[in-house]
């Protein structure tokens, strides 16, 4: 039953990433968390998410628009990979609290507000942003609401805001994975887990993929704001209750 059940999350969570850029840790770590450490966790959920990423990233490696995601990718690489390697010695729950209530603050701004204002890819806009991310990826391995915040106002259509919006997960990626099964975060006996993670995610990302090109802008934008904000409502839920 942990076997299909990861399955289904993967399969899930991987057609959201598609169909929004991001996500799938989110929504993983809600159900994982429940059957796994939170070490383990974040590091299956990482792993799967490499499959998802990486696809969009090569398949659309021509749109990335690298001038706009390197300001963003610098601060939150350093920070994000030292930070991997620490956070099994921060206090998560509280932090977690902060997190959300964080979230449901910027959604609920950009869902009403965004058509009333525009952002400009600056650098220090960039690396203020990135640096937010480095710190949720490292920690909660959550770091997808700043870059969507940071990237889905100034990229010009949906393909070059998710091709470059996977270019930045799968480089953090590859650098904090590494790391992680380093410190010993996932065992030999849950190496089978790792595999059946890659089978759903590679399930879910195919269907996404497909859905994906039938949602336009204005539709996406509602769907990222919506998902960061009922993230941080779930996120407190959790560690409140």
């Amino acid at each position: 039953m942990d076997f299909l059940a990861l399955a289904i999350i993967c399969i899930v969570g991987a057609m959201l990433q598609a169909l929004i850029g991001f996500g799938f840790p989110i929504f993983a770590m809600i159900f994982l968390v429940r059957l796994f450490p939170f070490s383990a966790a974040v590091t299956i959920s990482q792993f799967a998410g490499l499959i998802g990423v990486g696809f969009f990233f090569f398949k659309y490696f021509k749109e990335v628009r690298w001038n706009i995601l390197f300001p963003f990718l610098f601060p939150a690489l350093i920070i994000g990979i030292f930070l991997t390697w620490y956070s099994a010695k921060l206090p998560i729950s509280g932090l977690k609290i902060c997190l959300g209530f964080v979230l449901i603050l910027i959604a609920l701004y950009m869902f009403f507000y965004s058509g009333r204002f525009s952002v400009r890819p600056t650098r220090l806009l960039g690396c203020s942003m990135g640096a937010v991310s480095g710190v949720l990826n490292g920690v909660f391995a959550m770091g997808g609401p700043p870059v969507a915040l940071y990237l889905l106002p100034v990229t010009e259509n949906k393909i070059a805001y998710l091709a470059s919006a996977n270019a930045y997960f799968f480089i953090f990626k590859i650098f904090s994975l590494p790391i992680r099964f380093l410190n010993g975060a996932v065992s030999i006996e849950q190496s089978s887990y790792l595999v059946v993670s890659l089978m759903g995610m590679t399930v879910g990302t195919v269907i996404g993929d497909k859905i994906m090109h039938r949602i336009n802008e204005a539709m996406l934008k509602k769907m990222v704001y919506l998902f960061i904000g009922i993230s941080g409502i779930v996120i407190v839920l959790e560690e409140l209750f």
